[in-house]
């Protein structure tokens, strides 16, 4: 036989040793090792495309570039706060290196090589250009640049070396970099008439660790300091990328966490005093439901990629859940006191009667969170786990707690309980079979709605991922509508152990879409391949070179030269270019220093598994021509895959139907175990699963009269009610089986809707959360528990009263 765990447990010293030391390692965690995660890679699947995005995210988001948009009335003074914006961020420790105007590589000494860096189409150009007459009319637009006005000395040296200007030729149309910004080479990033304009900053370090971040956006705020400071007045400066991001993610979900905590504890305790009406009572309660919580959150300082977007709303869940332990709890020494037990005996009189029962719950409700462990996001495991850990956590903290607290607060014999009068409506209602039959279909009617009306619509499954309330998203969407560009792109990843391959793998799809951009069957794309090919791309592009036979045209270039007027002496080196052309691969002067570093790095990483070289495609949204983009891609490289945020909308759906399925199936059959261990009664589980069934029915109703969307977070706690709100249903069948019906409900009826109230207080506090997922996963946990408290204190009595007859509750013999 189970020794009751409070029969002189509380008072030995090693249970205070373990107590308090467990205490003290938690408050440290929590205090010196809780952190939150911006990393947005938590909220995916890990297979499929949605994997693909993954591994992207974790290989690219930490080296997104940042980017500062002014904007202003007047053209001039944009472009000054842009300049001091550029050379404050060109000092600041966090930023590796500042672009504010398109790279324009410097030409080389062979100008033959930029066969190197021409797609498709430039490399057309570039053989019309070494024609005869591609040579003059490239020679009368060179002589009319050097004629210029601002022509110096340095345009005068390159177009020496080079008078067909063959360099310019791979980035004369507008080359594209970063989201689809556009810009000439050496051009400055401006928009609307120069009201508008970028700097584009390579950060140091990666996004996802807090203090990387946040000196990204320190250091920006202090180039805004500086543009104020010089007397530039009405520039408006915003920051976005993905350093932004994470700060604003990062800070957005320590103020979810804080508000959501707080919330939860303050409603759970109103809820508590409305129903329990015994304030004292919450002096007794609240202490070791702290204590529970920062058990838990020692817990999750345990885990090593901090809290993830959707697990922060454990706190708020492990509050209002929590408290059912110390509502039982209390009571029963409240009724040993009044039995005339001294406060001790009282004490442990309640441990002893209510350990069972309360941690059967709890494990119940424990086990319902933790089969979201069968989930394939990583953020829903992480909040199943830490919700299960916090029910028990909490409940051994009040049963160990709260008797000894209340011993000492309730010296005095409490005065017996005021009846409960809508107890006697209720049972009124369900007294008789008529009655009861009628309560029944009551209840019974959302099952019917929901199959006349339908379930509730899907929403986006991809709600939780970008948060509307972010500013630095907001910020996103104002570059798009004045640079061009659009949310939404594809990304294209090839991936390969030798960096090398990945590449070539990578150029190959850049030439596949340049057609399909001209023929706008793409918005557009940013690929590395114009500015860094790969050495195997770029020598298959000189071979192509190669067969025009540039040295036999030598002679055509000195007549064209000299009946341009051009010193045939000074153009020597252009000469001997077209005479011995580089066999060489190419890499442009600083494409891998400052200049052009960040655009390697938005490209070019590496994990565990490779090389990963990342494409960006934004497709025009119209199916025949996605698919024709798709096909062409896969044609380039087979191995290519193709993600995206709005890409993986199929794969979170597809998570959504498997999980919801498998954590609901798991959680139903432990939830009918252990009805079935703590009932001993066929019957009686069945009723206990029958207002679950309600419950579920009247949770669809309420979100479509609501307008609350299912998707793949808030879907999930479904299942996760099963537990949570089967307790209500467990304590009045247990009541019943020792007296009668209407004694149960006076008994219990006040007690578990004070447990509901305060657990739908908890999931209630998360409508607050500024994280569109934890709102909407609130907001069905709230009332899923409200439905599941109404569904137990209708279905339970009035389905006994039909099983059993009126006045059969309390007849022992009834149980199968």
């Amino acid at each position: 036989m189970v020794r009751p765990l409070g029969r002189g447990a509380w008072p030995r010293a090693w249970l205070r040793v373990v107590v308090v030391a467990v205490t003290v390692a938690s408050t440290w965690l929590t205090f010196d090792r809780l952190r939150v995660s911006g990393d947005l890679s938590t909220l995916l699947p890990e297979s499929g495309d949605a994997a693909a995005l993954v591994r992207w995210t974790r290989a690219f988001g930490v080296r997104e570039p940042a980017i500062v948009l002014l904007r202003g009335d007047r053209p001039a003074d944009v472009e000054a706060a842009a300049d001091r914006v550029a050379a404050v961020l060109r000092g600041a420790a966090s930023i590796a290196s500042v672009m504010d105007r398109a790279p324009a590589p410097d030409p080389p000494s062979d100008p033959t090589l930029a066969w190197a860096f021409a797609g498709p189409e430039a490399r057309a150009r570039l053989a019309e250009a070494v024609t005869a007459e591609g040579m003059r009319a490239r020679l009368r637009d060179t002589r009319a640049l050097l004629l210029a006005p601002a022509a110096g000395s340095e345009a005068e040296a390159w177009l020496a070396r080079d008078p067909l200007r063959l360099f310019q030729i791979p980035w004369e149309a507008r080359a594209e970099l970063a989201a689809g910004v556009p810009a000439a080479a050496g051009a400055a990033f401006t928009a609307d008439g120069g009201r508008a304009r970028l700097v584009i900053a390579e950060p140091r370090g990666s996004a996802f660790v807090s203090s990387n971040a946040e000196a990204v956006v320190e250091d920006v705020e202090r180039a805004k300091a500086a543009v104020a400071a010089a007397g530039i007045s009405g520039i408006t400066i915003e920051l976005t990328g993905g350093h932004a991001i994470a700060w604003a993610t990062e800070q957005m979900m320590r103020r979810d966490l804080e508000v959501s905590g707080t919330l939860s504890l303050v409603l759970a305790s109103l809820a508590f005093v409305a129903t329990f009406r015994r304030v004292r009572a919450l002096v007794a309660v609240l202490p070791p439901l702290v204590l529970g919580t920062l058990w838990t959150t020692g817990l999750a300082a345990l885990l090593p990629s901090g809290l993830s977007a959707v697990a922060i709303g454990f706190a708020a869940v492990v509050v209002g859940v929590g408290v059912d332990t110390g509502v039982h709890v209390y009571a029963a020494l409240l009724e040993a006191r009044r039995a005339g037990l001294s406060p001790g005996d009282a004490a442990r009189r309640a441990r002893a009667v209510t350990w069972q029962p309360t941690l059967m719950a709890a494990a119940v409700a424990a086990v319902a969170f933790a089969s979201l462990a069968f989930c394939g996001l990583k953020a829903v495991r992480e909040l199943g786990l830490l919700c299960g850990a916090g029910e028990l956590l909490t409940a051994i903290a009040i049963l160990l707690v709260t008797p000894e607290i209340g011993s000492w607060l309730e010296r005095a014999a409490p005065p017996p309980p005021s009846p409960a009068r809508w107890v006697d409506v209720l049972v009124s209602l369900t007294g008789t079979r008529a009655r009861a039959w009628i309560a029944l279909l009551v209840c019974a009617a959302p099952i019917a709605v929901v199959a006349v009306w339908g379930w509730p619509r899907a929403g986006s499954a991809l709600v939780a991922l970008r948060p509307r309330a972010l500013e630095p998203l907001a910020v996103q969407e104002r570059v798009y509508a004045l640079f061009g560009g659009q949310p939404g792109q594809w990304i294209v990843l090839s991936t390969d152990p030798d960096e090398d391959r990945a590449r070539t793998r990578a150029d190959a799809i850049a030439e596949a879409l340049e057609p399909l951009a001209r023929a706008r069957t793409i918005d557009g794309y940013d690929s590395l391949s114009t500015f860094l090919p790969s050495e195997e791309t770029q020598r298959a592009r000189l071979a192509v070179r190669d067969a025009l036979d540039l040295p036999s045209r030598r002679s055509t270039l000195e007549s064209a030269l000299r009946e341009s007027g051009f010193d045939l002496d000074a153009c020597a080196g252009a000469l001997d270019a077209f005479a011995h052309p580089s066999a060489r691969a190419f890499a442009p002067p600083g494409a891998l220093g400052t200049t052009l570093s960040w655009l390697t790095a938005r490209h070019v990483a590496k994990d565990a598994r490779g090389a990963i070289v990342a494409t960006y495609v934004r497709p025009v949204r119209t199916p025949s021509d996605d698919a024709r983009v798709r096909a062409a891609i896969l044609a380039a490289d087979p191995g290519a895959a193709i993600t995206g945020f709005e890409a993986i909308d199929a794969a979170l759906r597809a998570v959504l139907g498997r999980d919801l399925v498998l954590v609901g199936a798991v959680a139903l059959l432990l939830v009918t175990l252990a009805m079935r261990l703590v009932l001993r009664s066929v019957r009686r589980a069945f009723v206990a699963l029958a207002t679950l069934a309600c419950e579920v029915a009247a949770v669809g109703v309420a979100m479509n009269v609501l307008g609350i969307h299912w998707h793949v977070y808030d879907a999930l706690v479904l299942p996760v009610l099963f537990g949570v709100t089967i307790d209500e249903s467990m304590f009045l069948l247990h009541a019943a089986r020792e007296t009668t019906m209407r004694a149960a409900l006076h008994a219990q009826g006040p007690l578990v809707t004070a447990t509901a109230l305060t657990t739908a207080a908890g999931f209630f506090a998360l409508v607050f959360c500024r994280f569109d997922g934890l709102r909407d996963l609130g907001a069905v946990g709230a009332v899923g528990v409200v439905a599941g408290l109404v569904s137990a204190l209708v279905v339970v009595p009035a389905a006994l009263c039909i099983i059993e007859g009126a006045d059969k509750g309390s007849d022992k013999r009834t149980s199968v």
